[in-house]
């Protein structure tokens, strides 16, 4: 029996042994008052396996854009969200899985150690939430415990804090409900892929307490050669009622994730006269150019644990109490031999022959620690004022983030683009380069937000925050100085929606979000003195209910504008007086078309544009051209039909336009579109799934690497045909 298989089997049977005697043993909980436990954290999916109509792709009610339980209909805003029970039918597996979902939003490599994705032109590095509170750390985010993925598109400061230029992910955990829930899920696929999953939970029987565990083991492979990634995830969490007005939540979670570090191919890329074309290689996609023995010298290692204690108490029936303090810890160990870009063996001008060709690598060993504490205290007070009723929110933000970053980069020997022979560099070896940081940043934030209703058809919002950000960094390496950074913004927000009637609503919005130096508790010599590069966000849309609220359409126009840093190429200094533009437009469509067709379906057009950006490294100027890994056109489409005796079938399509692989322009992503199939057959207590990936076996190249100039550039390529089967037995 495969090792992977029996590790599967071994973990199944002991987390089975453990929850169900609490399972079986649970009774149900009488009824009882509301709570507002039960308003805002009730959040359980419409799954695959639900009775008698095909999924409704549809979500549970988002907090994330107002923190207030406000309908999609009232949020002058894009909210875009996807929940378990489409990326669930995908077989999504990843975060960037998830995220393919949604048009005006693109993948990056991500140093390959990372979720890294770009939000309406703008990166998203350290925008990612979890249940509302920031989780920057850089590793790949677990599905197991998520209930929907929500993406607020524009700027959140005015909530949110430091960062969000293009948006933010907030991924909403699944929690413990007075229902009892079962679910054990076994996938295998290509490349030897097997995954299962434990969702468990209910009442604990006494105490008016109810719990939720979900737990995952993964061993998989890939179509890159000597890929491989070993996952462990578990997450408990306990809610105790211990009265009618309070609920408290615990939450735990510890993910270990240890991959290959892979950055793709080496694209042909070089300054003007190289003659290399600025695309990828006519290589086989399995080509690998880092060591010869991934698994040993190649990977990127992170463990990840945090906790959580959220508070929610009503002091009255109009004003209600929130708290939530999450700590996290997160360690890093990133080990990888990279392409740093291609040369001539023979020098001169490219001619076409890739047999001359050889790349560049370097090797690099990362170790980072790094512990976060936030607390966000909120209070949300309803009151009518003579016919005008507002919903008023005030909330104080305080986090304390630290790290420790030793970097080591190492010389490697080149190896050919054709058949490369890959080798190790010699034991002892003295590093290149060698940096050793320590980091801390303190932030804190005071808001204040005011929903209005006017009437039944006119309601604005507006609010602001008011944010201090401190970061030091004590370089302990000579002979770099110390790092000091302190940061004040004022981030405001506005908007205006008219509901004409109670299935369509229109709205326009405003509104501005900081990006400071030391953001995701990175800072350099060359931008510590600088302010933060400011965003300013413009949009109008509407959104319409159809077919008696089965169908749910969202469209807007909309412009981003931020200053950005720009390195002046005689004087090397850098200034913030740099200019970065998206202008675009945007719909999507979620939920029934009838009663057993549910479709998920988005369109982006962007032009996103580099109005003043200076010159790159390679004193290339940036004016004017399109930021890199951004396409023009992106669409994705979902859809399934299922038959009155539970088998199902659908299927969509996943679109990206040509994008440039960093902002000089230099290296082309060609368009692709990718297919995908899904048929399933479920009854009352279990389901059975088969995902067909790029039906057609499209060769193409889903993203790049982090590569800033005319050399170190890499290009992804995507997988070919794949098949992925799920069996699902609800207990």
């Amino acid at each position: 029996m495969k090792p992977s298989l029996r590790k599967l089997i071994s973990y199944i049977v002991t987390i089975t042994c453990i929850t169900s005697p609490i399972f079986l043993c649970a009774a149900p909980s009488g009824s009882e008052d509301a709570t507002i436990g039960d308003q805002i954290i009730q959040l359980d999916p419409v799954t695959a396996l639900a009775g008698d109509s095909s999924p409704t792709f549809g979500v549970s009610p988002s907090r994330t854009a107002t923190k207030t339980d406000t309908p999609l209909a009232d949020v002058p805003e894009t909210v875009d969200i996807v929940g378990r029970d489409l990326f669930a039918m995908e077989g999504a597996r990843s975060l960037e899985d998830v995220l393919s979902n949604i048009a005006g939003i693109s993948p990056s490599v991500g140093d390959g150690q990372r979720d890294q994705v770009y939000i309406r032109g703008f990166a998203a590095t350290n925008d990612e939430y979890i249940d509302g509170v920031r989780d920057s750390e850089t590793y790949f985010r677990d599905l197991s415990n998520i209930d929907q993925v929500e993406v607020i598109k524009g700027p959140a400061a005015a909530l949110y804090g430091h960062g969000s230029a293009g948006g933010i992910i907030n991924r909403v955990t699944r929690q413990p409900t007075d229902a009892p829930v079962g679910e054990l899920d076994l996938t295998f696929g290509s490349w030897g892929d097997a995954r299962a999953d434990l969702d468990a939970g209910g009442p604990l029987g006494f105490g008016r307490l109810t719990y939720r565990l979900d737990a995952s083991v993964e061993d998989s492979g890939g179509f890159r050669d000597e890929y491989f990634l070993d996952r462990h995830h578990v997450s408990p969490s306990f809610a105790w009622k211990p009265s009618a007005v309070t609920r408290i939540l615990v939450q735990f979670d510890a993910l270990s994730d240890r991959r290959l570090d892979d950055l793709g191919l080496p694209a042909l890329v070089g300054l003007p006269g190289s003659g290399f074309p600025g695309t990828a290689p006519d290589v086989p996609l399995t080509n690998y150019y880092g060591s010869p023995d991934g698994r040993r010298a190649d990977f990127v290692q992170a463990d990840v644990t945090s906790a959580a204690v959220t508070v929610d108490h009503d002091l009255s029936k109009n004003w209600r109490l929130h708290d939530v303090a999450r700590i996290e810890h997160y360690t890093l160990d990133r080990n990888n031999v990279l392409p740093t870009g291609v040369y001539l063996s023979g020098g001169g001008a490219f001619d076409g022959d890739l047999s001359d060709v050889w790349v560049t690598r370097s090797g690099r060993h990362i170790l980072r620690h790094q512990n976060d504490l936030f607390d966000q205290l909120e209070s949300v007070w309803s009151v009518d004022t003579g016919g005008v009723t507002h919903q008023i929110l005030a909330g104080l933000e305080v986090a304390h983030q630290t790290a420790g970053v030793h970097s080591a980069q190492y010389n490697e020997s080149p190896v050919a683009l054709i058949d490369p022979v890959l080798t190790d560099r010699p034991p002892g070896e003295a590093p290149s380069s060698l940096t050793y940081n320590a980091v801390a940043s303190d932030t804190a934030g005071l808001y204040l937000q005011d929903q209005i209703a006017f009437t039944s058809h006119w309601k604005a919002l507006v609010g602001a925050r008011l944010d201090t950000f401190s970061v030091e960094q004590d370089t302990l390496t000579a002979p770099y100085a110390d790092l000091r950074n302190l940061n004040r913004a004022f981030s405001p927000r506005a908007g205006l929606v008219w509901e004409p009637s109670t299935e369509l609503s229109v709205y326009a919005s405003a509104g501005r979000s900081f990006i400071p130096s030391g953001d995701g508790l990175s800072i350099a010599a060359t931008n510590a003195a600088l302010s933060p590069e400011e965003t300013t966000s413009f949009e109008v849309g509407a959104k319409a209910s159809l077919a008696g609220g089965l169908l749910s359409i969202t469209t807007s126009v909309f412009q981003l504008e931020r200053n950005i840093s720009e390195t002046n190429p005689l004087t090397e200094v850098v200034t913030n007086s740099g200019d970065q533009r998206s202008r675009g437009a945007e719909i999507s469509a979620t939920g029934h078309l009838s009663k057993r067709w549910s479709v998920s379906a988005a369109y982006s057009l962007l032009d996103a544009r580099i109005v003043d950006g200076g010159y790159d490294s390679a004193h290339v100027l940036l004016n004017g051209l399109r930021p890199g890994l951004v396409p023009r056109n992106s669409a994705t489409l979902f859809t399934a039909y299922e038959l009155p005796c539970g088998l199902g079938f659908g299927g969509g399509a996943v679109s990206m336009g040509s994008r440039f692989t960093s902002n000089d322009d230099f290296v082309t992503i060609p368009a692709y579109t990718v297919l995908n199939g899904v048929v399933y057959y479920h009854r009352a207590h279990w389901l059975a799934r088969l995902n067909i990936n790029n039906m057609l076996n499209h060769r193409y190249y889903a993203t790049a690497g982090e590569g800033t100039d005319a050399t170190g550039q890499t290009v992804m390529p995507g997988a070919p045909l794949n098949l992925q089967g799920t069996v699902s037995w609800r207990f």
